[in-house]
């Protein structure tokens, strides 16, 4: 069964800090945040003392605990409540007559506008509250990294004064998230930037009934901070009991995307095979929606998905190896079935950021001169401005990330650059590849080496994922063979340093491909040399490609 969940990591033992002095990550890091917030929200209640049309003066002050923004409910005390023993008078019901907002504060009164309510018409006594009930919170972490939302959120959990729905995952329009609040009485965003090597983190407060600003606030985290909260938090290890639903595809299946391609429904899954691509809805089961079969089968080098047209609803964008040619498509949604809206030979493409990158193929080198932008037409493309990198890379191998740039190099390992092209990190060792295929020179017995398309790289909370792939035979040359093993690691630049984290266990096989949602992990497996001998025993085909889904926040 399909569920959305924040992923609890439970600590076995004692986690011990590293002795940074002052620079050390704590729960300190978030007081001022967690005070600024707090503020607003004491538990009190007093009378009002005056009421002038639009303005009340209340009998509680800053000594209170009262302070500018704040916002209180306004009631009447109308009968008695009797307790129904002993008879004895507990208290009276409350009659909600309105609102207001505190605009001025002194030592032992404050003035109030009224936001809701005609008070000045009442001749009962009114009275004011902030009430003990916890105050729902739309908590939005935005593109902050996962480890620090999660550091914080769980502070703000510990007070106990507050309820907190989770926004949607990497959503930073404040329209958006005011636009459907889930509820909730404030929207709170967490906006990261960088300032002198650290992490700043600002804190905005929003009531969401008028979308005023209640409160900004910020802090700085340090690199050693921020690596002591990936420790602590944003171990993203899935354990074997994750696995939500595990299934036995045919062996051809070698793709996987997700995204919403009808406009109507989000959850959806694009699998795919050399001749056909298959979309299904994610129900309690996977539910098939359509087929579309590929006009000219070959090997996908690449299968991306993205809304490239802005209309709402995500195309598909394939790029074919057929013999000594390369074909490229991209296939929108229209009229209930996928239709090919555009095809372009002889050149590789990718989506990147929204928009569409190419790269010319020629049979000798593969990869043939420098990326660009496109803009495709019924006539073949408009070639736009260039792709600028700051190393040579192909149009498959790399992933902009800030100021790094990751990048597979020709032996399979991973490389850290800078924006002048200085290489900051290596990967200890290669990390396999993808797809590999002979430069063709037209002359017999002469070969070029080969042309690669390596694993794709997505960017995930701060870092990207990759795959780290282990080679039956322990050689990467040798890779051929197919892979012992392998899994996804989440790569993040600290400013000192790349920090790896495991996404999933070692997994027996190879991972071919795999799509990331705000709660969910998909993930395609080709078990050693393609075969399940356990399928051989009961008498099936033990060719298959497995697909496994394993619930994931980030």
């Amino acid at each position: 069964m399909f569920f959305s969940y924040r992923i609890c990591i439970c600590l076995i033992s004692l986690f011990l800090f590293f002795s940074f002095g002052n620079t050390a990550a704590s729960n300190e890091d978030f007081q001022k945040l967690k005070e600024d917030i707090l503020s607003y929200f004491p538990i009190i209640s007093g009378s009002v003392k005056k009421s002038e049309p639009d303005l009340l003066i209340l009998d509680k002050g800053l000594k209170d605990g009262i302070k500018k923004g704040q916002r209180v409910i306004l009631f009447e005390e109308t009968v008695p409540l009797i307790h129904p023993v002993t008879k004895q008078i507990i208290g009276k019901s409350e009659k909600i007559v309105g609102s207001a907002e505190i605009i001025s504060v002194e030592n032992n009164f404050s003035r109030a506008v009224i936001l809701e309510g005609d008070i000045k018409t009442k001749n009962n006594q009114i009275f004011f509250k902030i009430p003990k009930s916890k105050i729902k919170i739309l908590y939005a972490q935005t593109n902050t990294e996962w480890a620090v939302g999660e550091a914080y959120y769980r502070e703000l959990k510990k007070t106990e004064r507050f309820e907190l729905i989770d926004a949607p995952v990497n959503i930073d329009n404040k329209e958006i998230l005011l636009k459907d609040h889930k509820g909730a009485d404030i929207l709170l965003m967490l906006i990261p930037s960088k300032t002198n090597g650290n992490l700043k983190i600002s804190q905005e407060l929003y009531w969401t009934k008028d979308k005023k600003l209640l409160s900004k606030s910020e802090l700085e985290l340090t690199p050693i901070a921020l690596s002591e909260f990936r420790k602590k938090y944003a171990s993203l290890i899935v354990p074997e009991g994750h696995t939500i639903l595990s299934y036995r595809l045919s062996r051809s299946i070698n793709r996987i995307s997700t995204g919403n391609f009808d406009g109507i429904s989000p959850n959806q899954i694009l699998i795919a095979s050399d001749s056909e691509i298959s979309l299904y809805i994610i129900d309690v089961d996977l539910k098939l929606k359509s087929n579309y079969l590929i006009p000219i089968s070959g090997d996908i080098l690449w299968f991306d998905t993205g809304d490239i047209d802005r209309d709402g609803k995500d195309e598909i964008v394939i790029t074919i190896k057929k013999d000594n040619r390369i074909i490229s498509s991209i296939i929108r949604w229209k009229q209930n079935e996928f239709v090919e809206a555009f095809r372009l030979e002889d050149i590789f493409l990718r989506i990147y950021d929204g928009r569409l990158i190419a790269q010319a193929f020629s049979q000798s080198l593969g990869f043939d001169g420098e990326i660009f932008y496109i803009k495709p037409s019924q006539s073949g493309y408009d070639k736009l401005e260039p792709f600028r990198l700051p190393v040579r890379a192909n149009i498959y191998d790399f992933y902009l990330l800030g100021n790094s740039l990751f990048k597979w190099e020709e032996d399979g390992s991973l490389v850290v650059y800078t924006e002048k092209g200085i290489p900051l990190w290596r990967s200890p060792e290669p990390m396999g590849f993808g797809l590999q295929y002979e430069k063709q020179t037209g002359i017999s017995m002469l070969s070029l080496g080969k042309w690669k398309v390596h694993s794709r790289i997505k960017p995930l909370s701060n870092g990207v994922i990759v795959i780290d792939k282990k080679p039956l035979l322990g050689l990467v040359n040798l890779s051929t063979f197919g892979y012992r093993s392998s899994k996804l690691q989440l790569l993040q630049w600290t400013g000192i340093g790349i920090e790896q984290t495991d996404i999933t266990e070692e997994i027996s096989g190879e991972i071919l491909d795999y799509s990331v949602s705000s709660d969910k992990l998909f993930v395609l497996v080709k078990p050693p040399f393609g075969i399940n001998p356990k399928r051989i025993l009961q008498g099936e085909s033990p060719f298959e490609t497995l697909l496994h889904i394993l619930s994931f926040k980030y």
